[in-house]
């Protein structure tokens, strides 16, 4: 089965609003379950998904003009130039664009201790989780 990289985001914020109303659903069988389907289907995407939009900001921020030294500002942020900005926030748009829609194989786990779930939440986690 395949599901979109957005699909699974969404999916993801379901559960959090689970394990956020059942706070002992996290530590059980659920919880290790929805994790273990994470680390397989989600995870591996998501460091991609984040390691190029790093380089983005990398490629975008500002420099000393002597020593080439990026320059950071008081959070420990990159700094970037008004045109800078602007490129990264094209960039961006289009890598949130493809990654939504980039299709993921997906293997689903099983879970106990499912609690009840709404018709939505239920359409939401079919073909990922599985009683």
């Amino acid at each position: 089965m395949k599901k979109t990289f957005l699909e699974i985001k969404e999916a993801d914020q379901v559960v959090a609003n689970l394990f956020a109303k059942f706070p002992n659903l996290e530590k059980g069988k659920f919880g290790y379950s929805w994790k273990r389907f994470l680390d397989k289907n989600y995870t591996p995407t998501l460091k991609e998904f984040s390691q190029k939009i790093e380089d983005v900001r990398l490629e975008n921020c500002l420099t000393d003009p002597t020593t080439k030294e990026i320059l950071y500002d008081s959070k420990n942020s990159y700094k970037f130039s008004k045109e800078g900005r602007k490129n990264l926030m094209i960039v961006e748009r289009e890598l949130i664009k493809e990654y939504d829609s980039k299709e993921i194989e997906i293997i689903p786990y099983l879970a106990s201790d499912v609690p009840e779930l709404t018709e939505e939440e239920k359409e939401v986690l079919k073909g990922l989780i599985t009683e």
